[in-house]
């Protein structure tokens, strides 16, 4: 939740998330699977819970301190879990954004400050209500383009002395 608030939030990566977390509606959640296959279900229990519970969360993040650390490993079990959620219908409900300590766009060197936009302090699967998605971007200009300000926002800040956080 500090990762959230003292970098997400300070630095507007996320325009729509000062509003739910100052609200209460972003959980954080550490997820304590003993290997991947928990973790599978560990999560999946979580999009569940997030459907069928009526509860003002909008956002949980699913930690993984002890999995996933491996970035290969942990892109091959995000597609795998969005493949779940689409085949079990859920995609409808439930949105997916995924960070890791070691996030690397493609053809970007490891190095470049705009891989910051998708790092975290841990492996972190992230469930987003699709109706408060939906609803925070029917009132944003141009939201296609907040990646692309990110990348440049990050690479401002922490190009010039190379000192990255993380």
């Amino acid at each position: 939740m500090d990762w959230v608030k003292d970098f997400v939030i300070r630095h507007n990566l996320c325009p729509f998330a000062a509003r739910p977390f100052a609200a209460g509606r972003v959980v954080a959640i550490e997820l304590e699977a003993t290997d991947e296959e928990d973790a599978f279900f560990q999560a999946l229990a979580q999009v569940q819970s997030l459907i069928t519970e009526q509860s003002e969360v909008e956002t949980s993040l699913l930690v993984f301190p002890e999995l996933l650390a491996d970035f290969e490993v942990f892109l091959d079990f995000v597609h795998t879990f969005e493949l779940a959620l689409a085949e079990a219908g859920a995609d409808a409900v439930v949105q997916l954004a995924h960070f890791h300590p070691a996030y690397r766009f493609a053809g970007v060197p490891a190095d470049d400050p705009g891989n910051l936009t998708n790092r975290a302090p841990y492996p972190v699967l992230q469930l987003l209500r699709v109706d408060s998605v939906a609803a925070a971007v029917d009132h944003y200009p141009e939201v296609e383009n907040i990646p692309e300000r990110n990348v440049a926002l990050l690479r401002s800040l922490y190009a010039k002395d190379g000192d990255t956080p993380g």
